[in-house]
């Protein structure tokens, strides 16, 4: 499950009291893997090696469902994300960091079963609707 950036839940507080307008994110999410935690004040260390794109994978448009009365929202939407370890030894994948377009971080989450060990050749993929982002 993700959870909301600490400098992005400043943006929606100062925007829901008025003090600086809010821009809804219309690029879609990148998802960046991380080899460490990512926490509500931190980035995790970002992946790398072949086979992985420096500032993550584009979940492209429509990115996300929708929500309605709290419910959760899933990204990605439309297209499996994936990525083939070709860097000669294993990936260990910790968690997961989501930019907007502009590489603003706004949610983070770690992967079930953490660490993820993709060994050399292997895939890694993200199904849809695989992360889920609640308001509860």
């Amino acid at each position: 499950m993700a959870a909301l950036d600490q400098a992005m839940a400043s943006k929606v507080l100062n925007s829901l009291c008025s003090a600086t307008a809010f821009t809804t994110l219309t690029t879609g999410f990148k998802v960046r893997l991380d080899s460490t935690t990512a926490s509500a004040s931190a980035a995790g260390t970002e992946l790398t090696g072949s086979g992985y794109t420096t500032g993550g994978q584009t979940s492209t448009a429509p990115f996300a469902t929708t929500s309605s009365s709290g419910s959760n929202v899933t990204i990605p939407h439309t297209a499996v994300l994936t990525w083939t370890n070709g860097s000669g030894s294993g990936w260990s994948i910790q968690s997961l960091d989501l930019t907007d377009g502009a590489g603003v971080r706004t949610l983070f989450g770690q992967w079930n079963g953490a660490p993820v060990s993709v060994a050399n050749g292997n895939t890694f993929q993200v199904a849809l609707d695989a992360i889920t982002a609640s308001a509860t």
